[in-house]
Formats: C-alpha cells, sequence, structure tokens
C-alpha cells in the first residue's frame, strides 16, 4: 500500500473513533507497528495488512 492510501486509512480509523489501542488487541500486533505503518516507517506482513483494512473498514465506532 503506498503512502497515500495509508494516510488515507489512518483518516478513516480516526473518523471512525478506532483507537491504536482497540485495533493492535482486535488483530494482535502491537500499538507501535500500527503508528509506524500509518506514518509509512514500516510495512505489515501481508495477512496483518488484510486484517487492518478489513478492521478499519467494517468497524464504525462514531457516535
Amino acid at each position: 500500500m503506498n503512502l497515500k492510501q495509508r494516510h488515507i486509512y489512518m483518516l478513516m480509523r480516526k473518523e471512525r473513533k478506532i483507537r491504536l489501542k482497540e485495533i493492535s488487541e482486535a488483530i494482535g500486533i502491537s500499538q507501535a507497528a500500527i503508528s509506524q505503518y500509518e506514518n509509512g516507517k514500516m510495512d505489515l506482513k501481508r495477512e496483518n495488512l488484510e486484517a487492518y483494512r478489513q478492521y478499519i473498514e467494517t468497524h464504525d465506532n462514531r457516535k
């Protein structure tokens, strides 16, 4: 996923009020890994990336 796509998913996560802690616990990777991924400092394994994308696309915590 390119940097623009990462940024879009980060904005979606924030808009839907999904905290790093929540998503990290749900998909089983560290908050630091997600943060580094969103900021373009590292890549996630394919299965973790798919879990990250799916979680953000399907969960809506807006109230």
